[in-house]
């Protein structure tokens, strides 16, 4: 009868510890939200890509009419004026977060250890952040660019940087969101573990 006692107390405070960490943690909508706007993204700095490529003419929206002015200016280019166009980076960036996307996606609905999950998950929502990061700031320069030195507005670029503030804002408030209930996960699991403590003792 005794040896049951302590396997019971041991086992179920750590089940109980586990959840917060794994799926409550875990909500799909944010990164959901990542996955439109990265496919959405692919979708704009591929096509303008392609007509960096076949050299054709971008199709003003919005009543815009500075398209071929910011695209065809040296600063489409990174390096400035002799590298690849600037479309073939933001094409890879979102191509990138679509996959980390996926990854969480699929990551979470793995059947290992649900603390391996978690880390996992932190690790790749750290590193969606830093990628939305560094592509909002690459493509804020552009925008100054376009408007303060070329002094044409481009609707497909300032669309770009629209999707890629989204989806950096969406991306943070998933990171902040998660940090909130790791620790009230681990805020839960502490007088849990002092009374495990006690019980043991």
């Amino acid at each position: 009868m005794d040896t049951f006692g302590p396997k019971e107390s041991t086992t179920a405070p750590a089940a109980i510890g586990a959840a917060p960490q794994d799926a409550a943690s875990f909500s799909p909508w944010p990164n959901r939200i990542i996955f439109l706007l990265s496919l959405i993204g692919l979708f704009v700095a591929g096509y303008l890509w392609s007509l960096h490529v076949r050299n054709l003419d971008a199709p003003c929206v919005a009543g815009g009419s500075g398209c071929n002015d910011v695209l065809r200016s040296p600063y489409a280019k990174f390096p400035v004026g002799s590298g690849p166009p600037v479309a073939a980076y933001g094409a890879l960036g979102y191509l990138a977060l679509l996959g980390l996307a996926v990854a969480r996606a699929v990551g979470m609905s793995d059947a290992s250890d649900p603390a391996v999950r978690a880390a996992r998950d932190r690790v790749l929502l750290g590193l969606i952040v830093l990628a939305a990061a560094g592509g909002a700031a690459f493509s804020l320069r552009l925008t100054y660019l376009s408007l303060a030195v070329i002094g044409r507005a481009c609707p497909w670029c300032l669309g770009s940087q629209a999707l890629i503030l989204g989806l950096l804002a969406a991306a943070v408030f998933d990171f902040l969101r998660r940090r909130r209930q790791d620790r009230r996960a681990t805020s839960r699991r502490e007088p849990l573990t002092s009374a495990e403590s006690r019980t043991s003792a």
